[in-house]
C-alpha cells in the first residue's frame, strides 16, 4: 500500500519543461513539512528506468510528473516514451494519486490510469498552454509562473493535508484568482496581459480530476495535547487531599 506523505517528482528540464519544474521547486519549498518524505529526479535522472526504481523503492503515495504528451502517452525527459495505455507499467501507479502536467493525457491516460487502479488523475484533457516571454525560474515574473502556480495548486493543496477533490477545488479556484490578477487586478497593464489570461482560461478549462474524491495522502499530524489542564487537575486534587487530612 503506498506510503502517507511519500511524494515523487519527476521534473524533466529539456524541451520547455524547465518552466513547469521550476515553479514546482518553488511549491515543494514553501509546502514541505518534516512528515513529509520527498523524492525529485530532475534534468538527466527524470527517465524511465529510475523514476520506476524510485516508485518501487519509495512507494509514493503521490506521483507529479510533468512532460509532453498525447492521449495515450506520457514522455519523461527528451521525450522519452514512459507512460502508455496497455501498457505494464500502469501497473505500478495503482493505489497512487497522480497528476501529469502534459497534453492531451485526460483523454485517455487518465482514464485508463483510473480503471487500471490508480486512486486518483489530475491532467489536461487539451494542449496545455503557458507563456515563456521571460525566462524560466526567474522569480520576480508571475506572467511566467502564472498557469504553473494554478496547476500545481493540486499538489500544494495535498501536502496541506487536504483531499484530493479538495485539491482539484483549489486548482479550479486559483485559476480563477489569477485571471482576475490580469484581467482586473494588477496585472492588467502587463503588454501581455490579455494573452495571458486567454492562456489561463483555456488551461482552467481543460483541467481534469478523476477518480477516488476522499483520499487524502497527507493526513493532518495529531495535535499536541496541553497537559496544563491536566497539571491544574492533579495539582487541584492533590491540594483538596492534603487539606482533608491536615
Amino acid at each position: 500500500m503506498p506510503k502517507t506523505n511519500v511524494y515523487l517528482f519527476v521534473m524533466p528540464w529539456r524541451h520547455y519543461l524547465r518552466w513547469s519544474s521550476c515553479v514546482m521547486e518553488e511549491i515543494i519549498a514553501q509546502n514541505m513539512r518534516p512528515w513529509h518524505q520527498i523524492i525529485t529526479l530532475e534534468d538527466g535522472d527524470a527517465v524511465p528506468d529510475k523514476i520506476d526504481e524510485a516508485i518501487k523503492t519509495h512507494d509514493p503515495a503521490v506521483i507529479w510528473c510533468v512532460g509532453h504528451g498525447s492521449p495515450d502517452v506520457y514522455t519523461c525527459e527528451c521525450m522519452t516514451k514512459y507512460l502508455w495505455v496497455g501498457s505494464d507499467r500502469v501497473e505500478l501507479f495503482r493505489g497512487r494519486i497522480v497528476h501529469l502536467n502534459s497534453c492531451y493525457t485526460a483523454r485517455r491516460l487518465g482514464p485508463h490510469l483510473i480503471e487500471r487502479g490508480a486512486l486518483a488523475y489530475y491532467g489536461s484533457r487539451d494542449p496545455f498552454w503557458f507563456y515563456i516571454g521571460d525566462p524560466c525560474c526567474w522569480p520576480n515574473s508571475r506572467a511566467v509562473r502564472a498557469v504553473f502556480l494554478c496547476e500545481h495548486q493540486t499538489i500544494a493543496s495535498l501536502m496541506a493535508g487536504k483531499t484530493t477533490l479538495e485539491a482539484h477545488q483549489d486548482r479550479l479556484r486559483r485559476y480563477e484568482e489569477e485571471i482576475e490578477y490580469w484581467t482586473v487586478g494588477p496585472g492588467k497593464n502587463h503588454p501581455h496581459a490579455p494573452g495571458i489570461a486567454r492562456i489561463l482560461n483555456i488551461d482552467m478549462s481543460i483541467a481534469t480530476f478523476l477518480g477516488e474524491e476522499t483520499a487524502r495522502p497527507s493526513p493532518p499530524p495529531p495535535r499536541p495535547i496541553s497537559i496544563a489542564p491536566l497539571l491544574s487537575m492533579v495539582f487541584g486534587g492533590a491540594v483538596l487531599a492534603w487539606s482533608q487530612y491536615r
